[in-house]
Order: structure tokens, then C-alpha cells, then sequence
């Protein structure tokens, strides 16, 4: 070998190793960019139209809901496609994917991923669906598979869909939406599919419902002694610790809603009236026949009405914020937010802008967010109902005299439990019943300014 070839090898050895390099650098950077997906339901276009979407607080978009047919074919919302959205995301530099599947729309997702003929007719309109509508590729929701079958025919759509994209030249990318548990969880293959998978959106929330005989919280950060439904931080460490996932893989759901039921407080009987809330409709309510509280366990809020006989479970600025942080700490591939519109107050959109302010612009986190409720009326007790004491908590603005008083339900005063200077910030002082009969008191907090009246139940 002459010098020059030798020379001209080292050169080509030494591109070589700074190409992988570079390589290494720019998937260190991109996983290190915290993903923020939001999905947008074709029913919401007139709640957000695609010129008010905030790109700048989201990296990708997925667009639901087209699904899969027993014999391979696509359908979806009459109303689905949408232009517009498309070319200004694009427009941003974002991503758009469209979701296939959805609670009530993945009935075909079992036999046509079990025939090879079907499953190849499905992916290939698949493909040209992806291509006709400008999408970057494809979310599949198949909620869920429920056989030893489902869990392999769902490897063999994921690879060969993989594959398809591949040999026709496209970078689209596959992710998919999963459950939080080990009951659907069981039945999807993690260490097949995160091969082919650019994110696992975890489904973070509806852990209250109308199927739990409980008051308990949508989407709780952390599990509670008295709510046996999970949480974001036990789904994380069963698909991280259980199912070996990567956490650059996984996302953090964030429910932009909230469920209401009857019932006298959290974690006491779920008795009916079960409904869903935009976030938009339960701000308005903090305040007006409706008392903020703030599980510090939970680290999630609830709304109770003056009445105490209504719950409403939610998210709020700084539940989301905590999970943003939490989702940094833990090394976590991001978020996913459903759903776009659901937040939308005025001009704002308050939720996803607390997104965007902690995963992209980083403007909004700080070391560790204070436990701050939208309003100083975070007057709760705990436990509720209780047999002898009780802590009642507080949240004040700015330190000042503050008195607590006790009445019985025909208004007469019981007693004065506090009448002091308190510092800004939450504030628990201890009641003691002894000597008072079962049944139901009140008690008010008064400040220089403001007067709010909560519930307490005694029982013996």
C-alpha cells in the first residue's frame, strides 16, 4: 500500500469516527430534549383551530382518531382531515402523526393484525394514507390487546409497519399509547417493541371513574394510604423497573380534564353523577360554590362545592408543573397531553403554556416549585370524617393575623382553635372534638381580608 493510500485510509478512518461522533452528540441532544406531545382530537377544531395551537410549547402533534377495519381498511372522523393543521405544524418545524385506534375504535386492531394478507393490505394503507395527508407517521392506540395472540400479532404490525416505512423511503415514526398497569400491560411485548418505537405514551390517568367505588383522584403524582388505583410514579417504575423500559422512552400522561362524581370527599363513597370536565370548566368554579384543596401526598389538587357533596378531580398549573419536574428528574422521554383544547381560558391556554415553560423554554422550573393552590382557599382537613382530631391546613399568601373558628351546624361557636399571626405559606394547626357528639361542624378561616368556611364530620 503506497503512502498516499495509507494516508488517504487514515482520513477516511478518521471521518468515519467523527460521523459516529457526531452521531452520538445529536442523539445525546435529542435525548435530552424533553418530548411534548399533544393530541388533537378532530372533534376540538372549533375549540382550537389550528391558528391558535401553540407550537411553540409542543415538539410533536398526533391527530386522532383514524382507525384500523377487520379487513384492512382506514377509516376515521368524517371531519378528521385537516390541511390546515398539517402545513402549520410543519410550518413550526414540528412533527404530526396521526393516531390510530382509541377507546371504542380499536375493534378491528385483533382480527386484521392475525391475517398476514390483512395485516400487509392494512399496512400498506397505512403508508398511503401517511403519505395522501402529509403525516410523519403513525400512533397506534390499541386500547387493547387482550390474548397471548393480540400481544404477538400486535409485534408483527409494529415490525412490519417499521419495515414498510423503511423500504418506501420515509422517516415516519411509530409510537404507541399503553396503559399504567399490569392488567392491559401484560398483553404488550416492551422488549420487542421498543425496537421499532420512537415513544411509549403512558396513560397516566382515568384512574377514577365510574367503575371506582371511590372519590379518588384522576391522575395522582404519587399514591395515597387511601387510594388503591395507582399513580404516575407506580406506572413508571412497573414499565422502567418491571418491564425494563427505557425511561428516554417513555412519557408521562398529563390529562388536561378532570371527573366529577357525589360525594362527600376524597377517598370517601362514590355515589353517582359521574362526569367529565375540560380544564376550562373547572377553573371557573375555584371559588365561586366550589373550595380548592391540595392532596400533599398526592400532590394533585380536588375541588369540593360548599355544599360537600360534590368532587371534582383534576390537574391544575402546579400539579402539571410537579409532573414536568418529575418527568426531568427521573430521566423520562417527556410528556403527552390529552387534549389539546381542553385548557383553553380566554386566550390562554394555562396548562399547556406550564408545559412549555418547564420542558422547552425552561423558564418555569426552579429547583423545586412551591405548593402554591391558584387561590389562598386551600382550607382542608385530614382526616375528614375523623373520630378525635384532625389537622386543619391553610395556605396564606403573605403572613398575617389569621382566626379559625369552630360552629356547630345552627351557627353557635364552638370554640376558637387559632387567633395569631401566620407566616406566608401552608399553615396546619390540630383540633381536638373531644366532648363534641357525631355529626357534622364547621369551621371558618378569617383573615384581613377573606372568609372561607369548610366542612367537618365528626364520628364516634
Amino acid at each position: 500500500m503506497t503512502n498516499n493510500n495509507k494516508l488517504q485510509k487514515v482520513f477516511c478512518n478518521m471521518r468515519t469516527c467523527l460521523a459516529i461522533v457526531l452521531l452520538i452528540i445529536a442523539d445525546s441532544m435529542l435525548l435530552a430534549q424533553s418530548r411534548v406531545v399533544g393530541y388533537y382530537p378532530a372533534w376540538l377544531r372549533s375549540t382550537l383551530p389550528a391558528s391558535r395551537i401553540q407550537y411553540e410549547n409542543l415538539t410533536y402533534i398526533v391527530h386522532a382518531f383514524a382507525w384500523p377495519e377487520r379487513n384492512g381498511n382506514i377509516a376515521r372522523y368524517g371531519d378528521l382531515l385537516y390541511p390546515e393543521l398539517v402545513s402549520r405544524t410543519h410550518t413550526a418545524g414540528k412533527k404530526i402523526l396521526i393516531a390510530l385506534g382509541g377507546w371504542g375504535q380499536s375493534d378491528g386492531f385483533s382480527p386484521m393484525s392475525a391475517d398476514t394478507s390483512v395485516r400487509k393490505t392494512c399496512i400498506n394503507n397505512i403508508v398511503k394514507f401517511c403519505d395522501d395527508n402529509g403525516y410523519d407517521g403513525v400512533d397506534i392506540d390499541w386500547e387493547y390487546p387482550a390474548t397471548l395472540a393480540d400481544k404477538n400479532n400486535l409485534n408483527l404490525l409494529v415490525r412490519e409497519l417499521h419495515q414498510a416505512f423503511r423500504e418506501c423511503g420515509k422517516d415516519w415514526l411509530i409510537s404507541i399509547a399503553i396503559p399504567a398497569g399490569d392488567w392491559a400491560g401484560q398483553w404488550f411485548d416492551y422488549d420487542s417493541l421498543r425496537n421499532y418505537v420512537a415513544w411509549f405514551g403512558c396513560m397516566t390517568y382515568d384512574f377514577m371513574g365510574s367503575w371506582v367505588s371511590i372519590a379518588t383522584h384522576n391522575s395522582p403524582l404519587y399514591s395515597h394510604p387511601d387510594n388503591p388505583q395507582g399513580s404516575v410514579h407506580s406506572a413508571m417504575q412497573y414499565l422502567s423497573d418491571i418491564r425494563k423500559i427505557p425511561k428516554s422512552q417513555i412519557l408521562v400522561g398529563i390529562p388536561l380534564y378532570g371527573k366529577g362524581c357525589n360525594a362527600t370527599g376524597i377517598f370517601q363513597a362514590n355515589t353517582g353523577g359521574n362526569v367529565e370536565y375540560y380544564y376550562s370548566q373547572i377553573k371557573p368554579k375555584i371559588g365561586n360554590g366550589w373550595n380548592y384543596y391540595w392532596d400533599a401526598i398526592s400532590q394533585v389538587p380536588y375541588l369540593l362545592n360548599t355544599s360537600v357533596t360534590q368532587f371534582i378531580t383534576f390537574d391544575d398549573t402546579v400539579s402539571v408543573r410537579l409532573k414536568c419536574l418529575y418527568a426531568r428528574e427521573q430521566g423520562l422521554g417527556g410528556v403527552m397531553l390529552w387534549a389539546l383544547g381542553q385548557d383553553v381560558v380566554g386566550d390562554t391556554q394555562p396548562l399547556l403554556e406550564t408545559v412549555g415553560r418547564a420542558l422547552i423554554t425552561n423558564t418555569g422550573m426552579g429547583a423545586c416549585p412551591s405548593l402554591l393552590p391558584e387561590t389562598y382557599s386551600g382550607l382542608q382537613n385530614f382526616p375528614n370524617p375523623f373520630n378525635s382530631t384532625t389537622l386543619i391546613r391553610f395556605y396564606l399568601p403573605q403572613e398575617e393575623h389569621v382566626k379559625l373558628e369552630v360552629y356547630d351546624i345552627l351557627g353557635r361557636t364552638l370554640g376558637i382553635v387559632l387567633n395569631q399571626r401566620k407566616p406566608e405559606g401552608w399553615n396546619t394547626t390540630r383540633f381536638d372534638a373531644t366532648g363534641l357528639s357525631t355529626g357534622c361542624y364547621f369551621y371558618k378561616l378569617t383573615g384581613a381580608d377573606f372568609s372561607k368556611t369548610a366542612k367537618m364530620l365528626v364520628t364516634r
